[in-house]
């Protein structure tokens, strides 16, 4: 069975994610992406919402992910799908707390909208009351995002 190749995409796309490796993460953006994280996210001022542009966007993944999370991070895929202009993708992280090594699990809801093989657009869905009781207020107000 033959793979979309958007499919292939947003799994290069997570494994560059894993590695938070910012030239590959770049290499899947287009040059104006823009990035919707859950609306909770927002209104506690951790990231801006959408966050518009390549560097902003990998930076925001390359400079995010070791605030919150420890080093060893995995995301499972349960569901992608994918074709020439949108995708889906249902991912759990698998990780702990960068401030108390806590484990964490948590699922992830993904949506992409692709131009010429490329994310143009994603929108973020997770439990985001179960990640904000587990990172504190104490440890959002520490993190910051240059954007």
């Amino acid at each position: 069975m033959t793979v979309h190749p958007n499919v292939q995409l947003l799994r290069d796309y997570f494994e560059a994610k894993q590695r938070l490796d910012k030239e590959a993460l770049a290499a899947h953006f287009t040059t104006d992406v823009r990035w919707w994280a859950p609306i909770s996210a927002g209104q506690r001022g951790l990231v801006a919402r959408p966050v518009e542009g390549r560097e902003a966007v990998v930076e925001m993944v390359a400079t995010l992910m070791p605030q919150l999370y420890g080093p060893e991070s995995t995301w499972t895929f349960q569901n992608v799908v994918a074709d020439d202009e949108t995708g889906a993708a249902q991912v759990e992280l698998d990780t702990t707390m960068a401030a108390s090594g806590k484990p964490y699990r948590n699922p992830y809801a993904f949506f992409y909208r692709f131009v010429d093989g490329r994310i143009a657009e994603v929108w973020e869905f997770t439990d985001t009351d179960y990640a904000f009781g587990m990172w504190g207020e104490s440890v959002l107000g520490q993190i910051s995002v240059e954007h």
